[in-house]
């Protein structure tokens, strides 16, 4: 097992919190992938895709759709196949087991709700941009930015872990804000995970932080310990 892996999974398990930030990367890990025109896609939405020349999930979402009944019915196909019907993977239940019962506050964009059927607390997810429900339903995303500020303020200056997954590495909503205070916070570690076109590490940080490149979910899977 490499050294890497090792020193992640130490910072993992002396961590007095965790605060996670996830992109689509992590998404695409679990087979889900809201770029790509692929088998699944058009397995579930093939009709759809030649009635409104869709491309791909993200395309359908914001589709200018002739009526509402045809936005509705891409919006109610996407909550069912994606969400209600969503069976936690490998990849959620091996996140699940690396977090434990360490207090834990997590960032994201993936709008799936994947992360909270996996087991992690509504109260201490923060989906940025909403869910697909969110945005079938025109109901507006919650801000939890008091819900984060507390956590910051009760784990800073602590042995916090800065858990990235799957973030691309110019991504400005999450990325950079997690490096920004990585650097601020004195006992910080910062441990990305991605491909390895997609990592980085600026300099100031690097000496606090871990690079793991490759597939999430063989990461992911190497980092729980229960697994071995």
């Amino acid at each position: 097992m490499n050294s890497a892996i090792n020193k992640a999974r130490e910072a993992l398990q002396n961590a007095d919190a965790i605060l996670m930030g996830a992109s689509n990367g992590l998404s695409i890990s679990e087979g889900y992938n809201i770029f790509a025109d692929n088998e699944s896609f058009n397995e579930i939405f093939g009709d759809l895709k030649r009635k409104h020349g869709l491309r791909c999930i993200l395309d359908g979402c914001f589709h200018h759709y002739s009526t509402e009944a045809d936005r509705r019915e891409f919006s109610d196909r996407l909550v069912k196949t994606w969400v209600e019907d969503y069976t936690p993977s490998e990849v959620m239940i091996n996140l699940r087991e690396i977090i434990g019962n360490k207090p834990y506050f997590i960032l994201t964009t993936n709008a799936d709700e994947h992360l909270e059927a996996a087991g992690f607390s509504p109260d201490r997810v923060w989906e940025i941009e909403g869910t697909f429900r969110q945005l079938r339903d025109g109901v507006t995303p919650e801000n939890k930015q008091k819900e984060l500020n507390d956590f910051l303020n009760k784990y800073g200056n602590k042995n916090l872990v800065i858990l990235e997954l799957g973030i691309g590495s110019q991504n400005h909503i999450i990325k950079l804000p997690l490096m920004q205070l990585t650097l601020q916070e004195p006992n910080a570690t910062y441990i990305t995970l991605n491909l390895p076109q997609e990592i980085y590490i600026p300099m100031e940080i690097a000496s606090k932080s871990i690079a793991l490149p490759g597939d999430i979910a063989e990461t992911l899977r190497e980092l729980n310990d229960r697994n071995f």
